[in-house]
């Protein structure tokens, strides 16, 4: 003769609860199968793959401000040799200089040159800075694009190479030429500048984008602890309980059996 336990059905019940709160604990997640929530579990891995797009868009976007920081301090290096050089062009039309002067003027005056060339050859992690380029960096969700110059190329066409400061009477043409490259070189930076500026908005908004999305998925995702913690103390009371009921049914069911026979 067989005697059923009553509650036994709801004993298994309790303890697979208790498994499943246990391993919500041990993970900190809600969903932690798709047969926990399969619809929550959908959401939360396009949210987390929107939070790997947003991440890796900061970092790329960190790398073109680097990139912008470098290339703004070329082109100040540039326009600092530029602004010796007009100085120089100043000092020639100076009435008094002879010949000698002149030639000690042009002497210095090539060395800034030297060191125009030198800073044109500048490179970033392999990538020289000034050619005729647009570099576009991926933000997650957009695109935006960083222009470089082929400033050498400028330069040569202000002939700013050729400066002759031995000739007394080119000291207006060295002069326009000089100040010339100086203005180009300025409008270079001042374009920089509102690129490294449009980055740097561009990295907070999407920083921003992702501790909302991040939140989002928490609430999906995530275990509430406080609520896990009062069920699992609840569900240990019940189980307990529920074996207390099973072993007095148990013990119930073998006087019976032993009365029958």
């Amino acid at each position: 003769m067989k005697v059923n336990t009553p509650n036994a059905n709801m004993l298994n019940n309790v303890l697979q609860q208790q498994q499943k709160l246990s391993q919500q604990l041990a993970t900190g997640k809600r969903i932690n199968s798709a047969a926990d929530d399969a619809a929550g579990l959908q959401i939360a891995n396009r949210l987390s793959s929107n939070i790997n797009a947003q991440q890796q868009g900061q970092r790329n976007l960190a790398d073109g401000v680097a990139f912008a920081r470098v290339y703004d301090q070329a082109l100040q290096g540039v326009n600092d040799n530029i602004l010796e050089l007009e100085r120089l062009t100043i000092a020639a039309g100076n009435g008094i200089y002879s010949e000698a002067d002149r030639k000690a003027l042009q002497t210095e005056a090539n060395g800034y040159l030297a060191n125009i060339q030198q800073g044109l050859t500048a490179e970033f992690a392999g990538k020289a800075l000034f050619t005729d380029s647009s570099l576009t960096f991926n933000a997650g969700e957009s695109n935006l694009s960083l222009q470089t110059q082929d400033l050498g190329t400028v330069l040569a066409n202000q002939n700013i190479f050729n400066i002759d400061l031995t000739d007394a009477n080119a000291v207006a043409d060295n002069l326009t030429a000089v100040r010339a490259a100086a203005e180009q070189v300025n409008a270079f930076q001042a374009q920089t500048g509102a690129s490294i500026n449009t980055f740097q908005s561009a990295s907070r908004a999407v920083a921003g984008q992702e501790v909302a999305t991040a939140e989002a998925r928490s609430r999906i995702a995530d275990l509430d602890f406080a609520k896990a913690s009062s069920e699992r103390a609840a569900n240990n009371i019940l189980s307990q309980s529920s074996i207390n009921v099973a072993m007095q049914a148990r013990v119930s069911s073998e006087q019976a059996l032993s009365l029958l026979s």
